[in-house]
């Protein structure tokens, strides 16, 4: 039976891992969503890495989700329904909590779940045709799991706009939004991201992992004494470590 995601190491220090259900536009299923979830549990154990891009195979990203595995649902019971919202909304919080940096590429579409995917990303990349699109409400439903990143990512106003209306972002608005950060023509695409995977790799990874980690303590706590303490004694903690290892290099 062919992978439902594919993984490979095209650079030292970065991993790629590519949605590998092109015949189906990589639209997402049970099986999808729990691979995703083990696959960068593992990656976060590894030291070694840098960054990790994550891309669809063929056309699309992700064009929402799979019809079969959504038909097959509508007779199920609590149970099922509350364990695939939980199987979701816990691919959200490992994706934004990865403590890796994380690459997104995107060429066609990327719709329903994969546009929260995307929100959790740190930076996207998009084809010039590229589009995105929330479009729980078409199937009766709502972007409930997503919600959260969807409002950090588009702010409050765009969320509620795109999640209510259905409308399709194109790429252009999907960067004006702050959503995607780079648009390229199609063919273009794979060498924007060599670009910025070069730039990132000559990084520190642990520079890169406690940029990370400070913007996020940043972004989600309440902005008082306390955290201005906790972000002086990070900075404090990082310029010793930088001393320490600035002389133990100088004194060899």
């Amino acid at each position: 039976m062919k992978d439902t995601i594919l993984i490979d190491s095209p650079y030292s220090g970065v991993v790629r891992v590519t949605l590998n259900r092109p015949e189906i536009g990589n639209s997402y299923n049970d099986e999808l969503v729990c691979t995703l979830i083990t696959a960068f549990d593992d990656l976060a154990q590894d030291d070694s890495l840098k960054l990790v891009w994550l891309t669809g195979s063929g056309e699309h990203f992700c064009i929402g989700p799979d019809p079969l595995w959504y038909k097959s649902r509508k007779n199920s019971g609590r149970a099922e329904h509350q364990q695939d919202s939980e199987q979701l909304a816990r691919l959200f919080q490992t994706l934004y909590k990865f403590p890796i940096p994380l690459l997104a590429t995107v060429r066609g579409q990327a719709n329903a779940a994969a546009v929260g995917m995307l929100c959790c990303c740190d930076m996207v990349l998009a084809c010039e045709r590229s589009s995105f699109t929330v479009m729980d409400t078409a199937y009766g439903q709502i972007p409930v799991l997503q919600s959260p990143f969807l409002v950090k990512a588009l702010g409050e106003r765009a969320a509620r706009y795109y999640s209510m209306s259905g409308e399709a972002m194109d790429a252009y608005t999907a960067t004006r939004l702050g959503l995607v950060h780079k648009i390229t023509p199609r063919d273009e695409i794979d060498a924007m991201a060599d670009m910025a995977i070069t730039r990132i790799i000559e990084r520190s990874g642990m520079s890169l992992r406690q940029t990370k980690a400070m913007i996020g303590l940043a972004a989600n706590e309440v902005f008082d004494d306390s955290l201005i303490e906790t972000l002086v004694e990070c900075a404090t903690d990082i310029r010793l470590t930088w001393s320490e290892h600035y002389r133990s290099e100088h004194l060899e």
